[in-house]
């Protein structure tokens, strides 16, 4: 299947591995979620785990209130 990472852009702390399992079989996806932030949803390729990370953030995932609908 793939990833829809890209390794071009600049890495944003948190997204290099996955914060459950430390695995790095992750699946990248870069957005602005509804609440206007602009982000990197993260999918385990391992332990399915997903998380939200701000692009400028401090590698700690977002919270609900900080993605919006799409943190459902």
């Amino acid at each position: 299947m793939g990833s829809f990472s890209r390794p071009e852009s600049p890495e944003v702390l948190g997204t290099r591995t996955c914060h459950h399992c430390a695995s790095d079989r992750l699946t990248r996806i870069r957005m602005r979620t509804p609440s206007g932030v602009d982000a990197v949803f993260v999918a385990c390729g391992v332990c399915e785990r997903t998380a939200w990370f701000a692009v400028d953030g401090d590698g700690v995932p977002l919270g609900p209130h900080e993605v919006g609908d799409l943190g459902a």
